[in-house]
């Protein structure tokens, strides 16, 4: 019985040494939680719970804990915060963040970069800033912070970087300075930065990018400047970009490009340069540009491309040319390419130019039935090209006219093909082409194609009309090389056989 007792009485004992321990935790706990009045604002230690609406800065963490976190999404709302707002020392709480966004959502509720809460946090790797007003990146604004990789600055209404605004940061390789308002990129911008592969600085407002000002970007690899106003480069605009494999200059206003323009650029794999204003392009403009393999000038202005403009890039396995003005497109200008263009998946893309129907089109059908991409064959099936009988042209044993008198509208691109009994090939059914746009990808044209053109593939080529200079110099077969003058004889039998009937005639007179 005593022993009984005994047990009961340390039961009890021990039941409550426990509740007296668990209600000192509870009360450290409510401890932890009391808010502290700054200034007459209350601010919690824990930058992961503040429940207070008035908040200036609400922050959203995947943990909530104390010294947990290692993500914080905060919301800046209200207007008036400044670097001694008692906001600041919250994040004291959550010193091993790796990731910090700010998100303002008030006009003007933040117009600096918190700096004294970034240096705290000894392992940040990713820093976003989204709609502050932060207009000008001073000198030395990001420095000396060694674990940050990736910085984000979109929508700040930045105007101006400042000289070393980004230096000394040996971990970055990711920067966007996307969607600001920044004007002119000046030398010595972005400096130390030994491990920087990618550059966003698209949808801003520049207009000049001074010589030399990403020389000290070693290892950048993709270089993004798109939809900018930038109207001239030189061959120094990218100097010292050696490992730079994309360039993207879409969307500014750039009208010519003179020789070795990206000679710099040794290891460039893409050029993107849709939708400027491009009207000329020296013949070695390209030059340098060993491995590109792809080319892109959709949108421009181009009238002509010159016969010598691709021999600097012998490479290049995409060339888009479409919606621009272009008349004629001829078997010299594509040759230094031709072969990687029946390779699998090469792809050349013409429609929505003005292509004048002439002999010198011919290549185009040749290629057609040579290669074996898919992609190109496609893209070449939308290839099209006007009749235009004012022009100096002289048709061949056929009377074009009469050649296309039973033409009718295409089911994919209504367009006039052409009905020739045994002369129209239909060697891949359209609709398993589209089926099968997974494996092979393929972009229709953007522009609408006129309603008097005529597809290219479905013209039998005798009936393409050579211009009469050519005619006169004997230079109408200039169009194909000499392994391929079997296929133009094969395709030209009648006219060969008349030549040959002409030639039997006059013999047979002067025998006789």
């Amino acid at each position: 019985m005593e022993t009984v007792v005994q047990y009961l009485l340390l039961a009890l004992a021990l039941t409550s040494v426990q509740i007296s321990y668990t209600e000192s935790r509870l009360n450290e706990k409510r401890r932890d939680k009391t808010e502290r009045r700054y200034h007459g604002t209350q601010v919690k230690d824990n930058i992961c719970e503040i429940q207070n609406r008035e908040s200036k800065i609400h922050c959203y963490c995947e943990s909530t804990d104390v010294k947990t976190a290692t993500r914080a999404d905060c919301w800046v709302f209200n207007g008036g915060i400044d670097e001694t707002d008692p906001i600041w020392s919250s994040f004291n709480s959550q010193p091993y963040l790796e990731r910090l966004t700010f998100n303002v959502r008030s006009d003007g509720a933040l117009k600096f970069i918190p700096f004294h809460v970034i240096h705290r946090m000894k392992r940040l790797q990713k820093l976003f800033i989204h709609y502050a007003t932060l207009n000008k990146i001073e000198k030395r604004t990001f420095t000396n912070i060694t674990t940050l990789k990736e910085i984000t600055l979109m929508n700040n209404k930045i105007t101006e970087l400042d000289f070393s605004a980004f230096t000394n940061l040996p971990s970055l390789v990711n920067l966007t300075i996307k969607e600001n308002k920044v004007t002119e990129v000046q030398r010595d911008v972005f400096v130390d930065l030994p491990s920087l592969k990618y550059l966003d600085l698209s949808f801003n407002s520049i207009n000049l990018a001074h010589d030399g000002c990403f020389e000290h970007l070693t290892v950048l690899n993709d270089l993004i400047l798109e939809a900018n106003s930038i109207t001239v480069l030189t061959r120094d605009t990218f100097r010292g970009l050696a490992n730079l494999t994309r360039l993207d200059l879409r969307s500014n206003k750039l009208s010519m490009l003179g020789d070795l323009t990206f000679t710099e650029l040794w290891n460039l794999n893409e050029l993107l340069l849709d939708n400027n204003e491009l009207k000329f392009l020296s013949e070695r403009a390209f030059d340098g540009l060993a491995l590109l393999q792809k080319l892109s000038m959709t949108g421009n202005k181009l009238k002509s491309i010159n016969e010598g403009l691709l021999e600097g890039v012998r490479g290049l396995e995409l060339l888009d040319l479409r919606n621009n003005e272009m008349e004629h497109f001829t078997y010299d200008t594509i040759k230094p390419i031709l072969e990687n263009l029946k390779m699998k998946n090469a792809v050349l893309y013409l429609s929505g130019n003005r292509l004048s129907c002439d002999c010198r089109l011919s290549w185009i059908q040749v290629l057609r039935n040579e290669t074996k991409s898919e992609p190109l064959k496609m893209a070449l099936d939308e290839v099209t090209c006007v009749l235009n009988a004012g022009k100096n042209v002289v048709a061949t044993s056929n009377d074009v006219n009469t050649a296309f008198n039973d033409a009718k509208p295409s089911k994919s691109e209504q367009l006039y093909e052409i009905e020739t009994n045994s002369e129209v090939q239909q060697d891949v059914n359209e609709e398993e082409l589209y089926e099968d746009s997974n494996q092979y990808k393929f972009e229709p044209t953007v522009q609408q194609v006129a309603e008097n053109q005529l597809t290219i593939v479905n013209m039998p080529i005798e009936s393409l009309p050579c211009p009469r200079e050519l005619v006169r110099s004997g230079e109408d077969s200039l169009m194909l090389s000499s392994k391929d003058e079997s296929y133009w004889q094969s395709s030209s039998s009648s006219q060969m056989m008349a030549q040959f009937s002409l030639v039997f005639l006059l013999l047979c007179i002067s025998v006789f």
